[in-house]
């Protein structure tokens, strides 16, 4: 690639339409985590929050990342946290009755599948203050909103997948437990596009192990020769590696990147900021309800360095696009984009709102679904067993 290719990709982004973080506060998490000391806060309130997690805290995934998040925040702000796994949606509001049962004045709602219940039940324990990671704002007085943008991660993934592509066919595997997967996808598909005008991004949605091979396997066969993953589980990773598949990641691989000889790169949620700042503000009695993005602008969601198996000048696309999305001057839904029938669903000079942009059940032009492998399943029953 040359320098007046990356210089058209950059021209490219900074004529999109950048915007700003509506009806988000950008300084309530990540400022706070600044003037945090790394003793402890000068307690006003009793503190102890609870986190219902939907998967197990040990599955080396999404679920254990944001464990190890919960760990380091409680040490810097000397707070009690404890929390409850593999916890169904079903199963969510017995999980929030024995926290509270236990002490806990704050909970910390750690699935976006648990939105629905969590707005259903929040009414009825005014007494908690919960934290609702999930898809939108649930409008009770007790709640406090967060939503991550990790599509803008994808952009990046796409347009450094294409470039270490020979075949012009990239395959994303997306957990549909996931936030905003059609964002995710779609944002993907145009980052692809920006270096192969007719490129395709095919895409199979999976949850457990099983499927995830599945949906890798006919990724594979329909001819992707990188895959970017994008699953709770961090399978969709290890069976790349295993099989010898250039992949990107969705997880913090800091420090154990050596361990994946077949990884282009990764991008990932860092929510320590977040936790840090709702701990201070519960310990100074402070604590209120808001809505708060997590974003590359504000070091939540981050893009990883090229990695050694990657085309040399992988880095080189990387350090024209990253600090575009990061001061966020590169807005990636803007301009005409078409479906995959063809239909223009927003016209060249539109530009997506975030509620648009969150709400996507429909796939931009380039994006060709394969299938999706998710099985029915049956939660086992959960004791609720108070760990921390």
């Amino acid at each position: 690639m040359n320098s007046k290719w990356l210089k058209g990709i950059a021209a490219g982004l900074a004529l999109c339409v950048s915007i700003g973080l509506t009806g988000c506060n950008s300084e309530t998490a990540g400022s706070s985590s600044e003037s945090v000391s790394s003793g402890g806060i000068e307690e006003t309130v009793p503190v102890k929050v609870g986190y219902i997690f939907h998967k197990k805290a040990d599955n080396g995934g999404f679920t254990e990342q944001m464990n190890l998040q919960r760990q380091k925040a409680a040490r810097r702000c000397e707070v009690e946290t404890v929390y409850i796994e593999d916890v169904s949606v079903q199963d969510f509001e017995s999980a929030v009755k024995a926290l509270v049962s236990a002490g806990c004045t704050e909970i910390v709602s750690c699935s976006s599948t648990f939105t629905n219940a969590l707005s259903s039940i929040s009414g009825r324990y005014m007494n908690v203050k919960f934290i609702n990671y999930g898809l939108a704002s649930i409008g009770t007085a007790n709640v406090f909103s967060y939503t991550e943008t990790a599509y803008q991660g994808a952009y990046a993934a796409g347009i450094a997948a294409a470039y270490n592509s020979k075949t012009q066919k990239i395959g994303l595997v997306a957990d549909p437990e996931l936030l905003y997967t059609y964002a995710t996808t779609n944002a993907a598909a145009l980052g692809v596009r920006m270096v192969f005008a007719s490129g395709t991004l095919c895409a199979a949605g999976a949850t457990e192990d099983a499927e995830i091979k599945q949906a890798v396997d006919k990724l594979v066969s329909e001819g992707c020769d990188v895959i970017i993953c994008y699953t709770e589980s961090p399978y969709s990773a290890e069976y790349c590696e295993q099989q010898g598949i250039k992949f990107i990641g969705s997880l913090d691989y800091s420090g154990r990147e050596s361990d994946y000889k077949n990884m282009l790169m990764y991008f990932s949620a860092k929510r320590d900021s977040l936790f840090v700042s709702q701990f201070k503000q519960l310990k100074m009695d402070t604590w209120e309800t808001n809505v708060y993005k997590g974003a590359m602008s504000n070091g939540i969601i981050n893009v990883s360095e090229a990695q050694p198996c990657a085309d040399k000048r992988t880095q080189d696309i990387l350090d024209e696009i990253v600090p575009l999305l990061t001061a966020e001057k590169a807005y990636i839904f803007s301009g005409e984009l078409k479906d995959t029938n063809g239909n223009v669903r927003y016209m060249q000079t539109d530009t997506m709102t975030e509620a648009q942009i969150y709400s996507m059940d429909w796939y931009v032009l380039g994006v060709n679904p394969v299938g999706n492998y998710r099985k029915p399943h049956e939660s086992a029953p959960n004791s609720f067993e108070i760990k921390s």
